[in-house]
């Protein structure tokens, strides 16, 4: 007997957003594009050249926790790293 298909979930390769239908970037062509965001990447373009632009980005959430700017920063770091956007520009 086959287990239950989970369904997988999407997450932005950039920031790591999951995704939806209504948060899904476009291509040039007008296609989707599963991998990103539509904030990350629209067009053909990416609005982060670089993972510390995104990083300072970051730094502007919220943080209800009150943990220090550099923690938060180190986190949000370790999780994008794993993301295949930013593993290709290592």
């Amino acid at each position: 007997m086959l287990g239950k298909r989970i369904p997988r979930t999407l997450v932005c390769q950039c920031c790591g957003m999951p995704l939806d239908d209504s948060t899904l970037s476009k291509g040039p062509d007008g296609a989707f594009n599963e991998d990103y965001c539509k904030w990350c990447y629209a067009d053909g373009q990416f609005a982060y050249p670089t993972k510390a632009s995104l990083l300072d980005y970051l730094a502007h959430m919220p943080n209800p926790d009150n943990a220090p700017a550099a923690v938060c920063r180190a986190q949000f770091d370790t999780y994008l790293s794993q993301l295949k956007h930013w593993k290709e520009e290592e």
